[in-house]
């Protein structure tokens, strides 16, 4: 794998729903970002996209800015 595209499925993942948020008129925030990757987890049948997401959950929930000290 080249350095650099680790995530680049979750990065374009959070990109597409960061967008999403915005032109639906949603607050950007983590709150919101984790509701919307789960909500996407529920209805999506594609296994690899499944995995994208969870891996991109993970990571919202790991670098979480609201946490004291981060």
């Amino acid at each position: 794998m080249v350095k650099g595209y680790r995530y680049a499925l979750q990065k374009e993942a959070l990109d597409n729903m960061i967008r999403s948020l915005i032109y639906i008129g949603v607050p950007v925030n983590n709150r919101t970002i984790m509701r919307r990757i789960m909500n996407q987890l529920l209805v999506e049948t594609n296994a690899e996209r499944q995995e994208t997401l969870r891996v991109l959950l993970q990571l919202v929930v790991r670098f979480t800015p609201d946490d004291p000290g981060v």
